[in-house]
C-alpha cells in the first residue's frame, strides 16, 4: 500500500512513531461510467424484457440472505484488477445503462478477484501481451444480491445463462472473471462470435458458425485463461471460473465497501491532530518496548472508527496505542471532492527510555 505519511513525537516515557499506509472506500450516491470505456465492436449490446421492475428487484435482493454453506473457507482477499497489468482495460458494463438489463446495477465500475485467481490473470495477460493483444474486463466479482437481481429479472427460458442466488455463483466467490480480447494497437475489441451477455446458442464455447477470425480470438483467449488455471463456461465464451474457487465462500461485499485504490480521484486523509499514547506502567516494570499495529477507518468527518489491533504487544501498550488513535483527528480523505470514509493502517513504536 502507499506510504502517507510518517510522524514522530519524542515522550517522557516512550518514543512513538507512526506510519499511515491505505486505500480507501468512497461510497458513492450514483452509479459511474468505467474508467476506460473501449470499442464494444460490432456487436450490438443484447437486452431482455425483465420480468419486474429492476428497482423492486433491488430492493427485495438487499434485504433477503445468500445461501448458508457449510465447511472452512479461506479468508477473502479481493484485489482490484486497476492493480494488477497497465495492459488489462475495463468496460464494466453494469455501472451503466450498456448491459442486458438496460440499467445499471453496480454503484461503481470496479473489478476485483481474489488474490490468486488475480495473479493467475496477470501471467494471462502477459501470455495475450505477445501476440498484440490485451484484456478486457467486463465483470469479476459480483455481490451475491446483484446475482439475485439478475435470475429473478431474467425469464424462465434463459436462465441457463444466469447463476442460480440459492446455490451462489462463482462471480460471488470472487474467483469468475468475464472478459475478451482488444487490440493493443487500436484498443479496439476484437470480433467475437456473439456479444457479451448474448443469451442466445452463438454465445456457447463450442459455437460453430462463427468466423475465422472470431474462432481465432476465441481460441486465444481460451488457450491463455486455461494455462494459468481458469475454466471456460460452456455457454459463454467470456465467462472463467478460476480453478480454486471452491477454496472461497460467497460474498455479499458491495463495492463502496471495498478499499479504493490511491488515485482515480482518490485523496488520503492528512492528519491534523496526533495525541501521544502513555507508556503502560506495566511495560515499563517489565522493561518491555515493540510495535503496535493498527486497522482503522477515518470517517467521512476525519474521526478514527473500528479501530482493530492487528499486530500487538500487550503489557498495556495495545490499549495504550488504542486510546492515543481514537483521539486522532484527520482531514478526511475525498473522491472527487466528496468526503469519503478510507481505511488506513498506523505503526505505533514504543521504546522505553528507562
Amino acid at each position: 500500500m502507499t506510504n502517507l505519511r510518517v510522524l514522530r513525537a519524542g515522550l517522557i516515557a516512550a518514543v512513538l512513531s507512526v506510519v499511515l499506509n491505505g486505500n480507501g472506500f468512497a461510497q458513492s450516491a450514483a452509479p459511474v461510467e468505467p474508467a476506460k470505456a473501449m470499442q464494444a465492436g460490432t456487436q450490438q449490446v443484447f437486452r431482455i424484457t425483465p420480468v419486474r421492475p429492476i428497482a423492486e428487484l433491488r430492493a427485495e435482493a438487499l434485504k433477503a440472505k445468500p445461501p448458508e454453506e457449510q465447511g472452512t473457507f479461506e479468508p477473502s482477499k479481493l484485489v482490484d484488477l486497476v492493480e494488477v497489468s497497465d495492459s488489462i482495460e475495463f468496460e464494466i458494463r453494469y455501472a451503466t445503462n450498456n448491459n442486458f438489463l438496460g440499467e445499471p446495477v453496480y454503484e461503481e465500475a470496479r473489478a476485483f478477484l481474489e488474490a490468486s485467481a488475480a495473479n493467475a490473470l496477470k501471467r494471462v495477460s502477459r501470455k495475450v501481451l505477445t501476440k498484440g493483444y490485451g484484456l478486457l474486463v467486463y465483470d469479476a466479482y459480483r455481490p451475491w444480491f446483484v446475482t439475485k437481481i439478475f435470475w429473478d429479472a431474467t425469464p424462465k427460458e434463459q436462465r441457463e445463462f444466469v447463476s442460480d442466488p440459492a446455490k451462489g455463483s462463482i462471480h460471488n466467490r470472487g474467483c469468475a472473471v468475464d472478459l475478451t480480447l482488444y487490440d493493443r494497437k487500436t484498443g479496439a475489441a476484437v470480433a467475437m462470435p456473439s456479444g457479451y451477455d448474448e443469451m442466445t446458442p452463438r454465445a456457447y464455447a463450442d459455437y460453430d458458425g462463427a468466423s475465422a477470425d472470431e474462432k481465432e480470438h476465441r481460441a486465444i483467449l481460451r488457450e491463455a485463461m486455461e494455462s494459468e488455471g481458469f475454466i471456460q463456461r460452456p455457454n459463454e465464451w467470456w465467462h472463467y471460473d478460476y480453478k480454486d474457487w471452491q477454496k472461497y465462500a460467497i460474498a455479499n461485499l458491495p463495492f463502496e465497501s471495498i478499499p479504493h485504490r490511491v488515485g482515480v480521484g482518490v485523496k488520503p486523509p492528512r492528519l491534523k491532530r496526533n495525541v501521544s499514547p502513555e507508556f503502560s506502567d506495566e511495560a515499563r516494570r517489565r522493561n518491555k518496548e515493540g510495535t503496535v499495529r493498527l486497522r482503522l477507518t477515518v470517517d467521512e468527518n476525519g474521526k478514527p472508527m473500528n479501530i482493530v489491533v492487528v499486530r500487538g504487544i500487550g503489557y498495556g501498550l495495545d490499549e495504550q496505542a488504542v486510546r492515543a488513535v481514537e483521539q486522532w483527528r484527520f482531514e478526511p480523505a475525498t473522491k472527487d471532492g466528496v468526503p469519503v470514509k478510507f481505511e488506513i493502517s498506523a505503526e505505533i513504536n514504543f521504546h522505553n527510555k528507562f
